[in-house]
């Protein structure tokens, strides 16, 4: 079913936390029509291999993204797949950078019929906030959520477990391909709804309740940005992980233009650093 009709407004951050250098990234793509996708990457692997492997799954998943820019989730799927072929291409091209690896996660959305896609690989996280709930999320590949899965660990001391940061799945790092999670189904936006695409320096430090209640508390999507990026420093130790985080805030479409404009009006996109 569609949802409504929509505008997409979005922000940006990507900081180095207390590393010496940043190992996210974050990316966008605007296809000719109405659909859009948004992207961040959390890289690992040393001697400069992390942030390789998050720029280059993000290149990927956009060149692949407008090779075929269908809104459908065998789009999500063939852009993780690009973005793992080409993070272990430059594994075999390079020794120094053969233990690289990188999370993934995708947002995907038709903002001319208010719908909405995601996928993810590894422990970066997407959620969609409305009305003070989640309405969807993403799943980590990790050992703690299989414990959580199991019955075997309680969901609210996953960020406090000293392995939580253990992964079974993500590109480059899976000798067997592991299928990403992906929507089962498109979901609807509606003007109101805010998408958080954030890599684990930004989730492990500020709660769902937290995250929901600055999204609910901010006029716009540049506050909520700046909200956001408040509360992870000032709950950071030194030596904290680089944090990320693409936001997107979903508001009315223009009434009052023709039915042509809006099938190619763009969503405005501001992104900060």
């Amino acid at each position: 079913m569609s949802g409504d009709n929509i505008k997409l407004e979005s922000a940006s951050f990507s900081h180095d936390g207390g590393r010496d250098y940043n190992e996210d990234a974050v990316g966008e793509a605007d296809a000719f029509g109405a659909v859009r996708l948004y992207l961040l990457a959390d890289g690992a692997g040393g001697q400069g291999g992390g942030d390789v492997a998050s720029q280059t799954a993000i290149a990927a998943a956009r060149l692949e993204f407008m090779r075929l820019p269908a809104f459908n989730v065998e789009t999500l799927v063939r852009c993780v797949r690009a973005a793992d072929t080409a993070v272990r291409t430059k594994q075999a091209e390079d020794t120094r950078l053969s233990k690289m690896a990188s999370t993934f996660v995708a947002f995907l959305v038709d903002y001319r019929q208010g719908l909405a896609l995601l996928a993810n690989l590894g422990d970066s996280r997407c959620y969609v906030f409305r009305d003070g709930r989640i309405i969807a999320q993403s799943y980590d590949h990790s050992l703690v959520q299989r414990f959580v899965d199991a019955g075997l660990y309680p969901l609210e001391k996953l960020r406090a477990h000293p392995k939580r940061n253990v992964l079974y799945a993500s590109l480059g790092a899976n000798e067997e391909a592991v299928e990403p999670h992906v929507s089962e189904a498109p979901f609807s936006l509606r003007p109101g709804d805010g998408v958080l695409l954030c890599s684990d320096g930004v989730w492990e430090l500020v709660d769902e309740a937290t995250l929901s209640k600055l999204h609910r508390m901010s006029g716009s999507v540049g506050e909520w940005r700046d909200l956001l990026a408040s509360a992870v420093r000032g709950r950071m130790a030194p030596g904290h992980d680089n944090f990320s985080a693409l936001l997107v805030r979903c508001v009315p479409a223009i009434e009052d233009m023709s039915e042509d404009d809006q099938k190619t009006l763009p969503p405005t996109f501001s992104h900060a650093r």
